[in-house]
């Protein structure tokens, strides 16, 4: 019976993984890298199971040969094969996901305009002196312009996340 489950993991984890890296795996709510980033933008959902397909192919390949491997030996053995396998296919896939979350998100930064300090026309706005004042209080933020953290915080139109 655990062989069997293995090897239809095996061939679901392959179509899965050969749909996400071709770039054909729909948008859906069961399968894939599924993130607030990725849901929200058709470009980031194929650049995270892109990048997750080929780990979960590897994985597919893990459980395949781990359900083959499991058949050929008789006995105790083969109930450890069995769990060994699930477990480093697992990790596999998920070490997949993780990377295509990351490249979603490297994408998601890569698509966003840089942000301004602060004000409204990206020049630092005035004191009542004429003076630049701090760019940063526009935002409400205090250490300055320039800070990786600030980066976003003045736009004015909603951006993905």
């Amino acid at each position: 019976m655990l062989v069997l489950i293995l090897a239809l993991a095996a061939v679901a984890a392959i179509a899965v993984g050969v749909a996400a890296f071709t770039g054909r795996l729909p948008e859906n709510g069961v399968v894939g890298v599924r993130t607030e980033q990725t849901l929200s933008d058709p470009l980031l959902w194929r650049t995270a199971n892109r990048v997750a397909g080929p780990g979960l192919i590897a994985a597919g390949v893990i459980f395949g040969g781990g359900a083959l491997a499991a058949l050929a030996i008789d006995g105790p053995w083969s109930y450890v094969i069995v769990a060994v396998v699930a477990v480093a296919g697992v990790f596999l896939a998920g070490f997949g996901a993780l990377q295509g979350a990351r490249a979603a998100s490297i994408q998601a930064r890569l698509q966003m305009p840089q942000a301004t300090c602060c004000s409204e026309d990206g020049a630092p706005s005035g004191g009542a002196d004429g003076a630049p004042s701090d760019p940063a209080s526009d935002c409400g933020v205090t250490g300055g312009c320039g800070a990786c953290a600030l980066k976003g915080m003045c736009d004015h139109e909603a951006h993905p996340a």
